[in-house]
């Protein structure tokens, strides 16, 4: 049987950071369900996809709020699994530094998405710009969803390689994380 990383004296903290990504997967996903019942098109014109936005203002507040929630939580997390990581992999530690930079940028754009949300509720109601408004509303709608993809690729890829090559993991988990992997590909493309 082969011996997978383990380490006495983790904390709460650890237990909770790993705990991190599931949660971002459920505010995220809320976030998600929310904006599928929203009626605001930032790809109509600018006076509809404000008051579309303004008549469902509190469903675009909740997604912003949970945009920065899910942002923050996978920062968390990948500060958690980079750990992990880079004690199955040893020093110096590169695929767990790829991946760890690269999950800490994608919950920056989650939050980078937030703020594209919520400039775009202040720019129609503070400014009463709406093109402005539609801008921001498509840039924080398309920001996550448009990396999303190849960020999960490289991310995923980076934990399968470390998976596979070390004996920190199962080798099962290893292979799931290279399947998910394929299948993030063919999904992208």
């Amino acid at each position: 049987m082969e011996e997978w990383m383990t380490e006495q004296g983790t904390t709460i903290w650890e237990k909770l950071g790993a705990s991190a990504g599931i949660w971002a997967v459920v505010w995220l996903g809320l976030h998600w369900i929310i904006l599928r019942s929203a009626h605001a098109d930032p790809t109509g014109a600018d006076g509809d996809f404000v008051r579309a936005m303004l008549s469902e203002r509190m469903a675009w507040e909740w997604a912003t709020l949970l945009r920065i929630v899910g942002g923050l939580t996978i920062i968390w997390f990948m500060g958690s699994l980079s750990g992990r990581l880079r004690l199955a992999e040893g020093e110096p530690g590169r695929l767990a530094s790829i991946a760890n930079s690269v999950g800490v940028v994608w919950g920056a754009i989650w939050l980078l998405s937030a703020f594209f949300n919520s400039a775009s509720i202040l720019t129609a109601t503070i400014y009463n710009n709406p093109g402005g408004a539609r801008l921001l509303g498509a840039l924080g709608r398309e920001s996550a969803l448009v990396l999303t993809p190849s960020i999960a690729y490289v991310m995923t890829m980076a934990v399968a390689f470390v998976a596979l090559r070390f004996n920190g993991f199962p080798k099962w988990y290893g292979y799931l994380t290279g399947a998910l992997n394929l299948v993030v590909l063919v999904l992208a493309l």
